[in-house]
């Protein structure tokens, strides 16, 4: 039997057994607060299961899934860069981290891949621990340097899309049960670890009354929030519009076209009622309302005009939308671009924030292509882990992705990575593992390594931070020495587990 202890910046593959960061034992430098992770690929297995045990530490264990990606979605091949993608499709990536005890089951190829993590406490005594993992008669040496410097609280505002009704749908049960309940505190706390502290929450209960006039309920909403809040999240945000089509200007609210009437009398009663809500909540400054998502030059126009009602009826709500460049200036109070777009537009956008706006960033199914960095499972795994690096490295304090558990109709995340997917009147298959970061497990959720990259990314992120106040000067060399814009970043995994390192140890000065 083969092993190799793999960097958690580098994917595993189940066809692949040399690796650039691959050692023959764990050594990690771990801030408290963090979690000291690490993945080991065995191979050469003859067994069908093999147990697994460990001294002197005592991490979660999780055995490691292969998904399939079935194919690359490039915009164009001619934008193919080294990294991105990673591999030519088809292959299994492992994505998906199963959590296991003592017990795991050996692919057929004789391969295994295992990933464990231990939460280091803010607690934690300072210096190094000794131990290791024992597999069969395998003994793998394990180093953990718990580290004097603490993970700072979250300044970063995180929000991708998680949706209630693919927990329902995917293990069978029905909102409002027992059942439901439990794992949907089960994927809430899994988010909770990825440091994502925002939510989508469900819109406002409308009943019509006739003559437009409304009940306004609040009740289903106010639940949500409450159990949200409970488990550590802070901020919420609901969309009020959508485009008809994207070629078009209508913007829909409520099954209303926004600029009628009908809709006019509609949102005189619900926005102020919302805003009442959220001041009695005492969570008017933790909201944002999405004004019609992805904006562009078809329905600008409407989209300000739709923006000015708002701020008619409920003044004091702030407003967001994940949007696309264009004459839009005005009508929200947090901008968030695509990351691509602000890199490319920043001078103008860098007026915004100039002049009172705050601007995050998103990514989803675009950019694709080119050098910039995403989350798909064809790129390399550190064009997920510099999302947050690049957050310090624009000074943008949040970010937004639709996905964290959005499956396709028909789709089985496991073996389909780019189903078909609709938004209004367009069709497209979107990239690999653009719609998860979160698996639907037997009777729970299981994270994937992405979810992990953003988790370490949300902290150093913190850490990055943390330094700029005591030695920008550091900060910012440390940052740039790997990512330096979103389209130019270091994928050489030693070198990026340097930067961090230096990262940790140049805050252990202060």
């Amino acid at each position: 039997m083969r092993y190799t202890c793999v960097d958690t910046a580098e994917f595993l593959y189940p066809d692949i057994t040399e690796y650039q960061s691959g050692t023959d034992r764990v050594r990690l430098l771990t801030p408290r607060g963090s979690f000291a992770c690490a993945q080991i690929l065995l191979s050469d297995i003859s067994a069908k299961t093999l147990n697994i045990r460990f001294e002197g530490v005592q991490p979660e264990v999780y055995e490691m899934v292969p998904i399939f990606v079935e194919e690359n979605h490039l915009l164009d091949e001619s934008n193919s860069h080294p990294h991105i993608p990673e591999r030519v499709a088809p292959y299994y990536v492992y994505d998906c981290l199963k959590p296991v005890k003592d017990t795991v089951a050996v692919g057929e190829n004789g391969v295994l891949a295992i990933y464990f993590s231990e939460k280091i406490p803010h607690d934690a005594e300072i210096g190094v621990r000794y131990g290791k993992i024992i597999i069969d008669n395998l003994e793998i040496p394990i180093e953990i340097e718990v580290s004097s410097v603490l993970v700072p609280d979250e300044s970063l505002i995180m929000i991708q899309g998680y949706n209630r009704d693919s927990v329902c749908k995917y293990h069978g049960v029905e909102d409002g049960t027992d059942e439901f309940s439990e794992l949907d505190t089960k994927y809430l706390k899994m988010l909770r670890r990825m440091r994502q502290n925002m939510l989508y929450c469900p819109e406002p209960d409308v009943e019509e009354l006739g003559n437009n006039q409304y009940k306004i309920s609040f009740d289903r909403m106010e639940s949500f929030i409450d159990k949200a809040m409970a488990l550590g999240f802070e901020r919420f945000n609901f969309g009020l519009g959508f485009r008809r089509n994207w070629s078009e200007s209508t913007i829909l609210v409520n099954g209303m076209e926004s600029m009628s009437f009908e809709c006019y009398c509609y949102l005189a009663q619900m926005l102020p009622a919302l805003e009442i809500f959220l001041k009695e909540k005492g969570i008017l400054d933790k909201f944002y309302l999405g004004v019609a998502d992805e904006p562009n030059e078809a329905n600008a126009t409407e989209h300000r005009a739709l923006s000015g009602l708002i701020r008619k009826f409920a003044p004091s709500i702030k407003l967001m939308d994940a949007m696309h460049f264009g004459p839009v200036h005005g009508s929200v109070d947090i901008w968030i671009l695509l990351s691509a777009e602000y890199q490319q537009y920043k001078d103008v956008i860098d007026t915004y924030s100039k002049y009172g706006d705050e601007v995050w960033f998103y990514d989803c199914n675009n950019p694709r292509g080119g050098k910039t960095i995403n989350r798909f499972l064809d790129y390399a795994l550190l064009a997920t882990r510099y999302h947050f690096w690049a957050s310090y490295r624009y000074g943008l304090n949040g970010y937004l992705h639709w996905a964290v558990n959005c499956y396709q109709p028909g789709q089985n995340p496991f073996t389909q990575s780019c189903p078909e997917h609709r938004n209004a009147d367009f069709v497209c298959h979107l990239p690999p593992g653009d719609t998860h970061v979160i698996y639907p497990g037997e009777n729970e959720p299981w994270m994937s390594v992405r979810l992990e990259a953003y988790r370490a990314s949300a902290e150093e992120y913190e850490l990055l931070k943390a330094l700029s106040k005591i030695d920008k000067e550091k900060a910012d060399e440390i940052c740039h020495s790997v990512c330096r814009e979103f389209d130019d970043v270091e994928y050489d995994p030693l070198a990026f587990r340097e930067a961090r390192n230096k990262l940790i140890k140049a805050l252990e000065k202060h």
